[in-house]
């Protein structure tokens, strides 16, 4: 009855889209010099300032999106007021989405079939993470923002420990670990070679995890050729010698252990980013919109943006990336002109302007971006186009358990091995709940 459902979702969706006129849109073609689509509104908690400078440059060149709004709401309830919204009909036409949202929102969104949106061009188009948005039967979303995981380091603290650059692998970061890390005779942290290995006071904790898992060759959740989620998560793969996510899972939480010489960092430490604005962390893993948040908090902090670390001998270089594409809602009040604002929004001009002002990585490949004389900036771009997520079928409840395993093993609570298991078939349950 699910599988049956599940069809008819996206069958209804096909449906919809003809009577609407939307299939003779393309994706990367010409408007066809249509001037006026109507009123069209798009929803989000991205910055309001940012989209409305986005719009408004955009409008300089095309008059179609004059009467295109954007209306920001708040992170906090965001979710909740769209599906309000949507069921009331008073919900936008297009509204932005994450990747870890668009599986529980999938039968919300009106499609764009491949007759439409082909997936070679797709494909050709995006940045491989923007496969996420791609089902058998077409887009759910188009690809907007990417905000990478990235390394910060302090200039500082590694040259005062003699130490010219930043790990480029995590083997080495557990051999700078000890000469980076500075302990009081009661094995008080004073300063923190790194920011990993907890949960609670490390923001970005769970994209953290899951780079490690990916780069060991655990992708978590996946889509099985109907385009559902299928967990793979603790599984070892066939002439592996070691479980990925168990290795993953070692690794970082050995950075909390006060017995190994990685150990850096405990709950009673603030705030990962804090620690290292305040001069006491000499890496900090956090997004590449932290960027500007880190300089201004502290104008005299000297760090610098290198590529997260990978594992050596790896074949392909990863990193996790949170990606931000625009769907349209299949209870849009003006599904055919947000069809074509979806056009224009995701142009390679449109995404060239919306990098520009986000100060983020385009995620479209066919955009340039200059960065011979914006060294961070570099690392973004670079860090973009190997970004990778997995099908997050419910964030909330897949941070409790990515919480819960790290508490666990942390606490000595449960062995690497039980703590991975029962996160697998808890996630096992989530998507049989889907």
């Amino acid at each position: 009855m699910k599988m049956t459902n599940f069809q008819l979702i996206f069958t209804g969706a096909f449906v919809l889209l003809t009577l609407v006129g939307v299939a003779v849109f393309a994706l990367f073609g010409g408007v066809g010099g249509k001037s006026d689509i109507g009123k069209v509104v798009i929803w989000g908690a991205t910055e309001q300032a940012l989209m409305d400078r986005t719009l408004q440059e955009l409008r300089g060149d095309n008059k179609m999106l004059i009467d295109v709004v954007y209306v920001q709401k708040a992170p906090s309830t965001y979710l909740t007021d769209l599906v309000n919204a949507m069921a009331s009909g008073t919900g936008p036409d297009l509204f932005l989405i994450n990747q870890d949202e668009v599986w529980p929102f999938a039968n919300k969104i009106q499609i764009l079939p491949y007759s439409t949106v082909s997936q070679s061009t797709f494909v050709n188009s995006y940045i491989d993470e923007g496969q996420l948005f791609l089902t058998p039967q077409g887009v759910l979303a188009l690809p907007l923002f990417v905000d990478p995981l990235v390394m910060y380091w302090n200039r500082d603290l590694l040259a005062s420990a003699g130490v010219a650059q930043p790990p480029r692998y995590w083997s080495d970061l557990i051999t700078l670990a000890p000469r980076l890390t500075v302990l009081d005779p009661s094995l008080n942290i004073q300063k923190s070679a790194a920011a990993l290995g907890e949960w609670g006071n490390i923001t970005h904790a769970k994209a953290i995890l899951t780079a490690l898992f990916l780069q060991a060759g655990d992708h978590i959740v996946t889509r099985d050729g109907d385009g559902r989620p299928n967990v793979v998560f603790g599984q070892t793969p066939q002439g592996a010698t070691a479980n990925p996510a168990i290795s993953a899972l070692k690794f970082y939480t050995e950075f909390a252990n006060p017995s190994k010489t990685t150990y850096s960092w405990n709950r009673s430490l603030p705030e990962a980013g804090q620690a290292f604005t305040a001069g006491d962390v000499a890496l900090y893993f956090g997004m590449a919109s932290d960027y500007r948040t880190l300089a201004t908090r502290n104008p005299n902090l000297r760090f610098g943006v290198a590529p997260l670390p990978q594992i050596q001998g790896n074949s392909t270089t990863l990193t996790f990336g949170q990606l931000t594409g625009i769907a349209i809602a299949r209870t849009a009040p003006n599904p055919a002109g947000a069809a074509l604002a979806v056009q224009a929004l995701t142009s390679q001009a449109a995404i060239a302007v919306a990098a520009r002002e986000s100060k983020l990585p385009p995620v479209r490949r066919d955009v340039v971006v200059d960065t011979s004389a914006d060294a961070a900036q570099a690392v973004f771009v670079q860090s973009a186009l190997v970004a990778r997520a997995w099908l997050d079928v419910d964030k909330a409840k897949t941070d409790d358990l990515f919480a819960g395993m790290i508490e666990s093993v942390i606490s000595g609570k449960s062995e690497l091995g039980s703590a991975v298991a029962e996160v697998g078939l808890s996630l096992g349950a989530l998507v049989r709940g889907q």
